[in-house]
């Protein structure tokens, strides 16, 4: 039951963060004096993606330390 809230709240993290980082870009479209015709997510925009790639890596190890409890307990 713990390894699935793990896996619950790791992925919550990591879609929480995803949003974020989606809603910064679109934003950022919106700011954009020129136009802006679609969102596209800056993955090379290092300045802002530094603040959301803790997050990112705390969210899936979450997950992923959930899942891997899950299966060695599955394998018992």
């Amino acid at each position: 039951m713990k390894s699935a809230l793990l896996m619950f709240f790791g992925a919550v993290i990591f879609a929480i963060t995803f949003a974020a980082w989606w809603y910064l870009n679109a934003l950022a479209c919106g700011m954009n004096t020129t136009g802006c015709r679609g969102v596209t997510l800056a993955w090379g925009d290092w300045e802002a993606l530094q603040f959301f790639v803790p997050t990112f890596i705390i969210g899936a190890a979450m997950f992923l330390f959930g899942l891997w409890k899950i299966v060695r307990r599955n394998r018992r």
